[in-house]
């Protein structure tokens, strides 16, 4: 992970996200649509840790999380993205 710095303005709000929650942005930019078991991977960080993060950033509105089924039973996958025009 790198430690660049990175502020991200909303209307009067400023919000500084936290390295790990800057390489999360970073991968959506380069893969688009990621699950969380996918972030795990990518970046060696607990699910637990992700799952937090990730909550934080579609607080913020920077990203959206949607269903897609794959036609078979059990739950369908959850896959995150950038909002649009972030």
């Amino acid at each position: 992970m790198t430690t660049e710095s990175s502020n991200y303005e909303f209307g009067t709000l400023e919000f500084s996200p936290n390295p790990l929650q800057i390489e999360i942005i970073k991968l959506l930019k380069e893969k688009k649509t990621l699950t969380r078991r996918d972030f795990v991977k990518l970046l060696r960080t607990p699910r637990t840790t992700i799952y937090d993060n990730l909550i934080k950033l579609q607080n913020r509105k920077l990203i959206e999380k949607y269903n897609r089924n794959n036609g078979k039973c059990g739950h369908p996958f959850v896959y995150w993205k950038l909002m649009e025009g972030k």
